[in-house]
């Protein structure tokens, strides 16, 4: 389709295109957001962990847990999200639920006690370290919506920004993308010079989009941990984390495009375009925890943790593809490409927390937890995008805190009873946030087998905001959404 393409055009698309193809600042945040997960029964506490231990959530949380283990044990923990999204878009609003099943994580520790006889309240007592596959955060997600283009900002202006953007004829612009509008009668040039572009299309029309998204976050975390004298534990943990993002985007916008035949006349024709955005991110990186648990007296522990930033190194591939019918209705479909290689640190996080037991009957437990988002680092080839996502990091981001506490009690032998709740501190400097979870669930034990069930109902006021494009006066059509989840887990566990 296209005519020519010379070299210097090539080269100004290549470094300029990248940086506003996608908000890097927003990518790092989504994959700052990652939490540790947990088993079934420490869900069902609000995720309040930090200084209980005991449990196969230390391989993911504060290794220091793992001290406590006097058994070898395995469990895993599948679960199921619903996830309820309401959307407003162009003054139309929809619902839409999406349900998707995971496997949040599975592990195994083995017990190491280290022969002793004699005083039990000093001196290492056992040496116990384990191995965990967790999922960090999900990403699945399908929605649909659709509403009327107005104030000219469709496609097409879209689109002649773009061609402006390259100031070239258009035999000369260097996306396919852009000319492929300009092949198909959307865009046209202004001025005799043909390098100054305008809309063809009348300013009303129709669109529906389309934003699936799936992939996830996840860990194999290697811990260990030591007990000492029964009343000190401490562990440390190696995590080699990943990422597996996807988000597909596809805008579908049909109208009128006004097109001058060559007696000058205006023609009146009817398109129908897809404009696809494609995000495909593929990373892998390293962290490091470290923890410790002080049991002074029986009815009390109190836990420390620190989990270093996770430092990735990340591949982005985005690509964009336009297709429809031109004025004479022949198919025109063209694609751009554009992978970008950048480096990711996420922020240091702090936790801590207290455990007081009630004899044998329960406890009730408390976590606080601190990340300063304002923290995170951005590091690319491309000093401009540095410049550019780290400030929009800074300016954007503070530090949080979040708040978790949970309690359970023993009904009878054997079977236990939970329940949790937990606040999200505001990491946005200049917008209005709120997210909570409530949780609760029931525990079983038999022999040395056990099962657990939670379930988590997540209330928020995030409004997360999509658009196929951006326009110079941020007129774009924007869909803004809030999607309330509920995670319902299960963990299968045995000690041996």
């Amino acid at each position: 389709m296209k005519f020519t393409k010379i070299l210097f055009a090539v080269a100004i698309v290549a470094t300029t295109l990248p940086t506003f193809a996608q908000n890097y600042d927003v990518d790092a945040f989504r994959f700052s957001g990652a939490t540790n997960s947990a088993t079934a029964r420490f869900n069902a506490l609000g995720g309040a962990q930090t200084s209980l231990g005991g449990d196969l959530t230390s391989l993911y949380g504060n290794p220091a847990g793992l001290g406590m283990f006097t058994k070898s044990e395995f469990s895993f923990t599948p679960s199921f999200n619903t996830n309820n999204n309401e959307t407003s878009f162009l003054d139309t609003k929809t619902t839409q639920n999406t349900n998707h099943v995971n496997l949040n994580n599975m592990g195994i520790v083995f017990h190491s006690p280290i022969a002793k006889t004699g005083d039990l309240t000093s001196g290492v007592l056992s040496f116990n370290f384990g191995i965990g596959y967790q999922k960090t955060n999900f990403f699945k997600n399908d929605i649909n919506f659709r509403g009327g283009v107005t104030n000219s900002n469709g496609i097409s202006d879209y689109l002649s920004e773009r061609a402006n953007g390259e100031g070239v004829k258009a035999d000369f612009i260097a996306s396919n993308v852009t000319f492929a509008g300009f092949f198909a009668s959307l865009i046209d040039t202004l001025t005799t010079n043909g390098r100054i572009y305008k809309p063809l299309t009348a300013s009303d029309a129709d669109q529906n989009l389309r934003l699936n998204t799936k992939g996830n976050q996840s860990n194999v975390d290697f811990s260990m941990g030591l007990n000492i004298g029964n009343k000190l534990y401490l562990g440390a943990t190696l995590g080699l984390a990943s990422i597996n993002y996807r988000s597909n985007n596809i805008l579908n916008e049909q109208g009128l495009t006004i097109v001058k035949d060559n007696s000058g006349v205006n023609q009146v024709y009817d398109y129908n375009a897809n404009f696809v955005s494609n995000y495909d991110t593929q990373g892998s990186g390293v962290n490091f925890k470290i923890g410790a648990i002080l049991k002074p007296v029986y009815e009390f522990r109190i836990g420390l943790s620190l989990e270093t930033p996770t430092w990735y190194s990340i591949t982005d591939n985005y690509s964009e593809n336009l297709s429809l019918r031109d004025i004479k209705n022949k198919p025109v479909n063209e694609k751009d490409s554009y992978p970008f290689d950048y480096r990711l640190s996420t922020p240091l996080k702090l936790n801590g927390g207290i455990s007081y037991f009630i004899s044998n009957k329960g406890f009730l437990t408390a976590n606080v937890n601190f990340v300063d988002y304002s923290g995170i680092r951005f590091r690319s080839n491309n000093s401009t995008t540095d410049a550019t996502t780290n400030a929009a990091l800074s300016s954007r981001y503070k530090e949080a805190l979040n708040y978790s506490f949970g309690a359970e009690f023993k009904l009878i032998d054997n079977f236990m009873i939970r329940g949790g709740y937990s606040s999200f501190g505001n990491p946005y400097q200049n917008i209005d946030f709120k997210s909570e979870n409530y949780s609760g669930g029931l525990g079983y034990r038999f022999g040395s087998y056990y099962i657990d069930g939670a379930v988590i109902f997540n209330q928020n006021n995030i409004q997360n905001q999509y658009f196929s494009y951006s326009l110079n006066n941020r007129t774009e059509p924007a869909a803004n959404r809030i999607t309330q989840t509920t995670n319902v887990s299960l963990t299968f566990g045995a000690r041996f």
